[in-house]
């Protein structure tokens, strides 16, 4: 009978611990499932990633334009994954080679060698800043949960005051 005990607790203890293990998470004290938090775990090193990026902008050094175009493709690549077909449009938009959008912005700015004035540097924080939010459509469909979760996600990659050094190293 101590043997069954044992063999029983031991199995329940187990179910426990692999229950533990596929339960949901919480971020922004909003209840995500585990590939969501992995989302935004993601989404936090690519958005860190291609803010490092921007600040080693350089009009005449054409080898940071690569860089910072390439680290944008890829936010724009994963960073839309589980978005609406809007919500891509608009964030492609956003950080995409058109005129308005951060690739363009950059890529204008290179061709003339322009450097990053106070102007240029509000566009494409305000497009990194709204293409972050767009992000978040694609955790939660509850506005009070993204609000939640981008204030988060600023906070964690420090994106808001990172954005402002941009172009410094010019």
């Amino acid at each position: 009978m101590k043997k069954i005990a044992i063999y029983l607790i031991s199995l329940l203890s187990v179910v426990v611990m692999l229950g533990a293990c596929t339960h949901n998470k919480v971020y922004a004290t909003v209840v995500v499932t585990p590939d969501k938090y992995s989302k935004i775990s993601d989404d936090k090193k690519l958005i860190e990633t291609t803010i490092s990026e921007l600040k080693k902008f350089n009009s005449e050094r054409p080898d940071t334009e690569k860089k910072i175009i390439d680290s944008l493709d890829q936010l724009i690549d994963q960073g839309q994954k589980g978005m609406s077909k809007k919500d891509q449009a608009e964030f492609k938009d956003l950080l995409g080679t058109s005129s308005n959008g951060v690739q363009g912005m950059l890529t204008r700015a290179y061709k003339h060698q322009l450097g990053f004035d106070d102007d240029l540097t509000g566009h494409v924080r305000h497009n990194m800043l709204k293409a972050m939010q767009l992000m978040t459509h694609s955790i939660t469909k509850n506005k009070n949960d993204q609000d939640k979760i981008y204030k988060q996600m600023l906070k964690d990659t420090s994106a808001n005051s990172d954005l402002y050094q941009i172009g410094n190293d010019q």
